[in-house]
């Protein structure tokens, strides 16, 4: 960490705000990664629930949201939407030298003092607003009905969510992908800072088991089904680490070869990943922490040649890609990736340059060239 930068941030006084922390997902991992940068900051955020996200945060002065204790799943916290809208469009931030908001989607619309600096870490723009086709009916919280006047509605909720944007005037991102996106949509700049890991507790296994493995969220738009399916036709092992709102369908497509997790702790995660065949990672995602993580513990990856996967693997050195979102398309990549030798040591080199004293660095200087 450059010690200069974080001199002249010491005794700034500093807020996270998260969307909200109900799952584990690669957007918590990186409002908690500020938080251990900053640990004096507190965290706000719509709602809270210790057991459902990384425990870390339970040593973390987190503040949620009016009505929070409302919420007891992840499908209860999107079902209350229209409340975390107003609740953070009104939340005090009065004393704040800088506010750092984290979002996927409502985090980014509070309305700080003129005088606090607020820079916005985006995830990526609104997603239901933007692809509402990545998402299943178990995805979303309300009824067909319901759903139905949503979408009759996205024309008026893209205005606002492009208005209220573009009132940001410091704009961060996980990625040149997610970056080309918020030009394309916000007409926005938003300067590139990789999500992080830590890169020294990943190691590779000399010895690795035949399993194909898939970590991550359990929703409609990961497309973990075509892992499933591909495993299936093929008659490959697979281990599915995670846990979400359509387990229990995708559990129905699993067969015998198809292992369910569910949610396991970090060392099993790490464990998972060194010993693994390779990732399969089939989604179109705006970053995908999951990719890099595996590669750090020495392992390739197959990956959906689309979104963030772009530039984190390297084709035919830390893994291969498979060119459409279709079975055919990933058992051809499977196959030839069974005839293909990777080096441990090459893949892991390409994930240390995630490592979180990067992310540390780049956050630090960014934050003194606006104080």
């Amino acid at each position: 960490m450059k010690k200069s930068s974080f001199q002249s941030l010491e005794n700034k006084k500093i807020a996270i705000v998260h969307d909200a922390l109900v799952v584990t997902a690669g957007s918590e991992k990186v409002a908690l990664h500020l938080s251990n940068l900053f640990p004096n900051a507190p965290i706000f955020t719509s709602a809270y629930l210790p057991e459902k996200t990384f425990p870390e945060f339970k040593s973390k002065n987190v503040k949620t949201l009016p009505l929070a204790s409302l919420v007891k799943n992840e499908k209860q916290f999107k079902y209350l939407f229209p409340l975390w809208y107003a609740g953070f469009s009104h939340l005090d931030l009065k004393g704040y030298d800088i506010v750092i908001s984290s979002a996927n989607y409502l985090a980014k619309y509070i309305n700080p003092p003129s005088s606090t600096v607020h820079v916005c870490y985006l995830h990526n723009p609104f997603r239901y607003l933007w692809k509402p086709d990545a998402y299943s009916d178990q995805s979303v919280p309300y009824n067909h009905a319901a759903m139905s006047f949503v979408r009759l509605m996205l024309p008026i909720f893209r205005q606002i969510d492009i208005r209220r944007t573009r009132k940001i005037k410091n704009l961060l991102t996980n990625s040149q992908n997610v970056a080309n996106q918020i030009e394309r949509i916000y007409g926005l700049k938003a300067e590139v800072i990789y999500p992080p890991i830590n890169f020294e507790e990943y190691s590779f296994s000399k010895e690795t088991d035949s399993y194909y493995l898939y970590a991550g969220r359990l929703i409609s738009h990961k497309r973990v089904d075509l892992a499933i399916e591909a495993c299936k036709c093929l008659k490959r092992p697979l281990v599915i680490a995670g846990d979400g709102l359509e387990r229990s369908t995708l559990e129905k497509l699993g067969g015998e070869n198809v292992r369910f997790m569910g949610r396991v702790s970090p060392e099993e995660l790490k464990h998972l990943y060194s010993h693994c065949r390779a990732l399969i990672f089939p989604s179109d995602e705006d970053f995908g922490i999951v990719p890099v993580e595996a590669q750090a513990s020495g392992r390739p990856v197959i990956a959906y040649q689309s979104g963030g996967a772009l530039e984190t693997v390297v084709d035919n050195e830390t893994g291969i890609f498979f060119s459409q979102q279709a079975v055919e398309s990933l058992c051809e990549a499977m196959i030839r990736f069974e005839k293909m030798k990777f080096d441990p040591a090459r893949i892991r080199s390409n994930a240390k340059r995630f490592d979180i004293s990067v992310f540390n660095d780049r956050i630090l200087d960014y934050l003194e060239k606006l104080c």
